[in-house]
């Protein structure tokens, strides 16, 4: 029977109250469907756009949104110093813009500053000089030593890379000193956190640094970004390490005038000795107290080689407390080389120490094995002299030394020409990321399959008989049963889980699946439910199936079964969901991890990305596409049920 007789929806009243139907449905349906964009579209962000919350994603229609999504991906905001080495390379960032949060929430400022940025490869004027920086950084980016390069790596990598080098987990343990379950675990901040502009900074060579110059290499070959080769993509995510940012910040501390005093506020940096006598004291003092000293350089003379000798014996009172301290088994004091450059190890201390205390600046040495210099000499080299290179990148330098590093011209042709491969990787990273992590994760996508079918096989048996039981056969205690069952549904899962994890382990059933499945088996609900459908049934059915002769199993699966179809795919959609997402019952049940389900790893996923929340969301996607799939199966059996009987 109908809501609203068919004389009354013409009605003034009746068509108000159809209106009201209609947009309580129109409502109801954006509050499920809205909070399900939100998180969908959380699934395709990263650190600049994913604190908006947009039910939409913006920068599917906005080219500014998907560059400034890129620049997020070489300057991460879990890297050291990123938005200010950002900053390097676009000089007219606004100052006020500090992590990408920050910048993403500013729409119009970003928008306004990412078109004036692609604005300058559509100015005929300004394209060729700066695809010829861009050209020109990438063929000096190639062939750059990896130890002084910037990675901007994606976590999600590491995960793979050292998997494929160690294979196992324990090998990798044993390697890196370390007690992790698994590869996912490992959280190698200094690979991103290397703080190369320390004046004292000298890497440790060990394991850890040389996979990470493996994971450099990797990089650079494009392993895990093969939308970046070729010559038309000049920025990897691999660049070298310019430190001209810890010059110009030291300046700007120290000595703001000065950026006056330059044509185009261009500092030179190296500092050349025909520099102002004013700019040259500053620059010694930046030498001697903040300049990484692994870059300087000194001419060995005998002379000098007695000095730091004599500076090691002053230092050290004897060879054995000498070798304790620097790790070294010499047994002479002359076997303690002193270099031209900074060693590894221990001894570069001493070394700093020494050039610092003993060596007198103006005898110092800038060493090629600093970036900036040695684009200089690249770009000087390519071009022939000072003139032709202020030509062809258009310009104006005074001295070399002014000439930056053009990685910030290199990224901006690199994203135009593949802005599209761009695009594609970003809306699919998250979710790969799952995948890696749930395919990886021992048995948790089998055990999942055979949990889901030994709950539905059982609950869809023991269930439905126990309903056609109690109402085929009129037992005296039939409404205690019913009473009993659902008596049990009020008690909280905490309160059940304790008892049944006890009964459990008595009976030897922790870590397998019959733990997973067993307390669940007899729904008290889905009994009650059954039974009323079953009494619904006409008698006559059973009468006319009693009359052919049918045995009593027949009449329940042939005649009674095919009939109940709407509660059954209701209690098979339950199941399943109840069944699917359980994980805190598999976790008190089921210590083994090889036991674990997707589920329990799903939630292992949030623990331990928490950080990275967009990755979560993605996650939540992906494992919520079984449950959409089996009620999408189900749902019209269960329309069916309700629509029939109204019908009849």
């Amino acid at each position: 029977m109908p809501i609203i007789r068919e004389p009354d929806r013409k009605t003034a009243k009746g068509r108000v109250l159809t209106l009201a139907i209609y947009t309580a449905l129109i409502f109801g349906a954006i509050t499920m469907v809205y909070p399900f964009m939100v998180m969908l579209t959380g699934a395709t962000c990263n650190s600049f756009d994913y604190a908006r919350r947009d039910w939409l994603p913006r920068w599917v229609w906005s080219r500014p949104d998907r560059f400034m999504r890129v620049l997020c991906t070489y300057f991460p905001p879990t890297h050291r110093g990123s938005t200010r080495q950002m900053r390097q390379y676009f000089p007219d960032l606004p100052q006020d813009w500090k992590i990408w949060l920050q910048i993403g929430d500013d729409r119009a400022g970003t928008d306004g500053w990412a078109e004036t940025q692609l604005a300058r490869l559509k100015d005929p004027s300004q394209r060729p000089h700066i695809e010829t920086m861009a050209r020109d950084f990438g063929d000096f980016a190639k062939a750059w030593q990896p130890r002084e390069t910037v990675l901007a790596y994606d976590q999600r990598y590491v995960a793979p890379f050292l998997r494929g080098i160690y294979k196992d987990v324990g090998d990798f343990n044993r390697a890196w000193e370390v007690s992790l379950d698994d590869f996912t675990q490992v959280n190698a901040r200094e690979w991103g956190g290397e703080p190369l502009d320390q004046p004292n900074y000298v890497p440790e060579v060990d394991v850890r640094y040389t996979d990470l110059l493996k994971f450099r290499e990797a990089y650079r070959e494009n392993r895990f970004t093969p939308y970046l080769k070729g010559n038309d993509a000049p920025a990897g995510y691999l660049r070298p390490a310019s430190l001209r940012f810890v010059w110009e910040d030291y300046v700007t501390e120290n000595a703001s005038h000065l950026l006056e005093k330059t044509a185009s506020n261009r500092l030179p940096f190296p500092v050349p000795d025909s520099a102002s006598p004013t700019l040259g004291k500053t620059w010694r003092t930046f030498l001697r107290d903040d300049f990484p000293a692994r870059h300087l350089g000194i001419d060995v003379t005998p002379a000098r080689r007695q000095e730091f000798k004599a500076f090691l014996q002053n230092r050290f009172p004897n060879l054995a407390y000498l070798n304790r301290i620097l790790e070294l088994t010499v047994k002479d004091w002359d076997a303690v080389e002193l270099t031209a450059g900074c060693p590894d190890g221990k001894l570069s201390t001493v070394w700093m120490d020494f050039v610092r205390n003993q060596i007198a600046i103006g005898d110092w040495q800038i060493r090629d094995t600093l970036p900036d210099l040695a684009f200089q000499r690249f770009a000087l080299e390519r071009h022939g002299s000072l003139a032709a290179i202020s030509s062809a990148y258009g310009i104006r330098l005074d001295m070399l030394e002014q000439l930056g590093m053009p990685f910030g011209e290199a990224l901006l042709v690199t994203f135009v020409n593949r802005e599209n491969a761009f695009t594609r990787d970003l809306l699919t990273a998250n979710f790969r990321t799952v995948t890696d992590y749930l395919l990886h994760r021992g048995r948790a996508v089998p055990n999942t399959i055979i949990l889901v079918i030994l709950a539905l096989t059982i609950t869809l048996t023991v269930n439905p008989l126990c309903g056609y039981a109690l109402s085929r056969f009129r037992l005296r205690s039939t409404e205690r049963v019913i009473v009993f069952c659902l008596a049990t549904m009020a008690f909280p899962a905490s309160v059940a889980a304790v008892p049944g994890f006890l009964l459990l382990r008595d009976l030897g059933l922790l870590n397998t699946f019959a733990a997973l499945v067993l307390p669940g088996a007899a729904n008290g609900m889905s009994i009650f439910l059954l039974k009323g459908f079953f009494d619904s049934l006409p008698q006559e059915l059973y009468e006319a199936a009693a009359i052919d002769g049918a045995p009593e199993w027949q009449v329940f699966w042939r005649i009674s079964l095919p009939l109940v179809k709407p509660i059954l795919a209701v209690n098979m959609l339950n199941t399943f969901i109840l069944t699917y997402n359980g994980w805190q019952w598999a976790i008190i049940v089921c210590q083994d991890k090889r036991m674990w389900t997707v589920s329990v790893w799903t939630y292992q996923f949030y623990q331990t990305l928490t950080s990275q929340p967009y990755i979560v969301m993605a996650a939540f996607i992906m494992s919520s596409v079984p449950v959409l799939v089996v009620f999408l199966f189900c749902q019209k059996i269960i329309l069916r049920g309700i629509i029939l009987p109204s019908l009849k």
